[in-house]
C-alpha cells in the first residue's frame, strides 16, 4: 500500500509555479500595452469636460459618437485619407515589384562585382535620412514637384531594405529548384515570376505590411514638400489638430482613432504572413 501511495504522489502532476508566472507577466504586459489604445478609444467618446478630469473617467456618461461625424466632415478627413491611400499604395506596389526584381538578382544571378555592388548599396542604409533632406528637397523644388504627389512620393520609392529584405527570402529556397526549372526551358523571368516569387509570398506580404505601416506614418517628408492643406496626409493632419483644437481632447482622439484603424486591421489580416516572412528572412545570410 505504501509503494502504490508513492507511485501515486509521483504521478500526480505538479502545480505550474513556472508558466502561470510566465502568463501572468505576459498578460500585465498585454494589458500594459493596450492601455494607451483603450484610453484613445474611450477619451474619442467623451465630452471635453470627462476628457479633462482628474482622476481619469475612463468610462463616457454617454457615448459622443457625433465626435466621428465632426472629424470627417468638418476636418475634410476624407479628402487626407484618399492622398493617404494613394501615397501608400502606388509607393508599395511600385516597392514590392523593384525589389523582389533586385533581391532576385542578388540571391540567385550571378555576375561580377555582385557582392560588392550589393555592400555598396547596403551602405545606404546607414545614412540618416535626415542628411539627405536638404538636397532631396532641392531636387524636388527645381522639378517644380512642391505641393504635388510626385514630390510626395517618388523620392520615397527606393527602398534597399526591400531588396535586403526580400533577397534573405530567395535565399532560404533551395537552389536545384531553379536548376530543375532550366531544363525545362525557363528562363531567368519566367524562374522568379512562376517559380521563386510564389514561394515567397509570405516574405511579399510582411514587407507590404511593414511598408505600409511606414508609408501610413510618415510625416517629415510629406510635411517639407507640402503647404497646401488639400495636399496634407492624416499624419500631417492629425499633428494640426492638437494646434486648431487646443485642449479638445476627444476631437484629437477621434482623429487618431480614425488614422490608426486602417493599419490594425491590414496588421491583423496580414501578422501571421508577417511572422512568417521575418522567421524566413534570417535564415541565411
Amino acid at each position: 500500500m505504501a509503494e502504490i501511495k508513492l507511485k501515486a504522489q509521483r504521478q500526480r502532476p505538479r502545480f505550474p509555479v513556472g508558466r502561470l508566472i510566465v502568463y501572468a507577466l505576459l498578460i500585465f504586459w498585454a494589458v500594459f500595452m493596450i492601455m494607451p489604445f483603450a484610453w484613445m478609444f474611450l477619451t474619442s467618446l467623451k465630452t471635453r469636460p470627462e476628457s479633462m478630469r482628474i482622476p481619469i473617467q475612463w468610462l463616457p456618461a454617454e457615448p459622443q459618437w457625433q465626435n466621428y461625424a465632426e472629424v470627417l466632415n468638418k476636418y475634410d478627413f476624407g479628402r487626407y485619407y484618399f492622398n493617404t491611400i494613394l501615397v501608400t499604395v502606388v509607393t508599395i506596389a511600385y516597392q514590392i515589384v523593384t525589389c523582389s526584381m533586385a533581391a532576385y538578382v542578388f540571391a540567385r544571378l550571378e555576375f561580377p562585382a555582385k557582392n560588392f555592388i550589393f555592400m555598396a548599396c547596403m551602405t545606404v542604409l546607414m545614412v540618416p535620412t535626415q542628411m539627405i533632406i536638404i538636397p532631396r528637397f532641392l531636387i524636388v523644388m527645381n522639378l517644380g514637384w512642391l505641393n504635388t504627389f510626385a514630390g510626395i512620393i517618388i523620392p520615397n520609392l527606393p527602398s534597399i531594405y526591400g531588396a535586403f529584405f526580400l533577397r534573405q527570402n530567395f535565399m532560404s529556397i533551395p537552389r536545384e529548384l531553379d536548376e530543375a526549372a532550366m531544363i525545362d526551358g525557363c528562363g531567368y523571368f519566367g524562374i522568379y515570376w512562376k517559380i521563386l516569387l510564389p514561394l515567397v509570398k509570405n516574405g511579399l506580404i510582411a514587407f507590404g505590411v511593414l511598408s505600409t505601416l511606414w508609408c501610413w506614418n510618415e510625416m517629415l517628408w510629406p510635411l517639407i514638400v507640402t503647404s497646401r492643406a488639400d495636399m496634407y496626409v492624416l499624419s500631417i493632419a492629425v499633428s494640426s489638430m492638437q494646434g486648431q483644437q487646443g485642449n479638445n481632447l476627444p476631437l484629437q482622439m477621434t482623429a487618431g482613432v480614425l488614422a490608426m484603424f486602417p493599419m490594425l486591421i491590414v496588421f491583423l489580416i496580414g501578422q501571421k504572413n508577417l511572422l512568417d516572412g521575418i522567421a524566413l528572412s534570417g535564415i541565411k545570410a
